[in-house]
């Protein structure tokens, strides 16, 4: 049996239309298919029980409905297969296995994923986190009266590059540390997409256990403008006066200040330091 799970709050789980256009194409595979609201299980483990053991457990909504599954199910022994079902072109998770299947295997890697810490937190993420301008811009995006999308994420960049101010913090990865003064952002990757097909982490890989850190600073805010279009294909790699990348399996950022943090579009607020490890 197919159990969909779908979150009505994504763009995808709202719409009951491509919810039953789901359950209609599942069945014509020759599957009984039922449905649940993911927000209304309280308890995943004992409704993991109650499933039988081949079962296929199938996920419809974005990043963040993957997130939050990962996250409540990281330490639990789940017997089902966990597939997500891919639709439209905005899933960086998904954009970053490179398969056109749309029913996609997604347990071997949604079981072992690196982890941010900060202000007594710990969430561990599928695709980056970042904290600075990055944060600030998914804070922009997250409280738009605006719907998701790649046009709102590109207007609301441009509304956090002329509201940002970059500030001073402490780096330290692979046990070196260092200050940077104007600090426009530090993301840190499990994989090389975030923003909806921003490929801000070109040589990033999940199946990789290093984490790759992004550092944006110095950048007069005119280049960074005309820099950001070139993240979608990876062109700003070029800018190594103003974009440097670390490898590590752990990376600590202390600002000078409280800021904006994101973990796969979630953010977080007010939040002065973060420690991103590899998994285990």
């Amino acid at each position: 049996m197919d159990i969909l799970l779908y979150n009505p709050l994504s763009r995808n789980g709202k719409n009951e239309k491509f919810i039953n256009k789901v359950i209609q194409h599942l069945r014509k595979q020759g599957n009984a298919v039922v449905s649940y609201n993911i927000l209304a299980i309280d308890d995943v483990d004992a409704f993991a029980s109650g499933c039988n053991p081949e079962d296929r457990i199938i996920i419809v909504g974005g990043d963040g409905t993957i997130n939050h599954l990962a996250n409540r199910i990281y330490d639990l022994d789940i017997k089902q297969d966990i597939f997500m079902y891919q639709a439209g072109t905005g899933n960086d998770f998904i954009r970053s296995l490179k398969t056109k299947d749309k029913v996609v295997p997604i347990k071997r890697f949604i079981r072992r994923l690196p982890s941010v810490s900060f202000q007594d937190k710990s969430r561990h993420f599928l695709n980056g986190t970042g904290a600075g301008l990055d944060g600030y811009i998914g804070h922009l995006v997250n409280t738009s009266r605006f719907k998701k999308s790649k046009i709102n994420y590109f207007r609301h960049a441009f509304e956090g590059f002329a509201k940002f101010k970059p500030i001073g913090a402490e780096i330290t990865v692979n046990g070196m540390t260092w200050r940077e003064e104007k600090l426009w952002f530090a993301s840190v990757m499990h994989g090389a997409y975030y923003g909806g097909g921003m490929m801000i982490a070109p040589k990033a890989h999940r199946n990789s256990k290093e984490l790759y850190l992004v550092v944006v600073k110095k950048v007069p805010k005119w280049i960074l403008m005309l820099i950001f279009p070139s993240i979608y294909f990876g062109g700003h790699v070029i800018f190594k006066k103003w974009i440097q990348f670390y490898k590590s399996t752990e990376i600590i950022v202390k600002f000078d200040k409280p800021t904006y943090l994101q973990v796969d579009g979630d953010v977080e607020y007010p939040v002065d330091m973060i420690t991103a490890k590899s998994y285990e």
